[in-house]
């Protein structure tokens, strides 16, 4: 089983966005909330090196990126391999 965590604030859109399109592509996920976290981007970018923002997907331990990453790799026909889909 695949192990996906998305890393991501309440009021982001663009989280909102992936949540959706993680959701429609039927995986289950964790989410972990960082609004209230002392260093929010610190953290995201110790997780991707110069990546500052959420969200933050991460799949078995390897981060794919936002929003706009997942979007190019389903348009791009990857995302479903990436999330263990097929």
């Amino acid at each position: 089983m695949t192990n996906i965590t998305m890393y991501r604030t309440r009021l982001c859109p663009f989280c909102t966005a992936a949540e959706r399109l993680l959701g429609q592509k039927g995986v289950e996920f964790e989410q972990v909330w960082l609004d209230d976290h002392p260093d929010r981007r610190g953290f995201v970018a110790s997780i991707l090196p110069g990546h500052r923002t959420v969200p933050l997907v991460v799949v078995d331990g390897e981060p794919l990126g936002g929003y706009q990453e997942l979007v190019e790799l389903d348009e791009r026909g990857e995302l479903d391999a990436r999330l263990g889909l097929g």
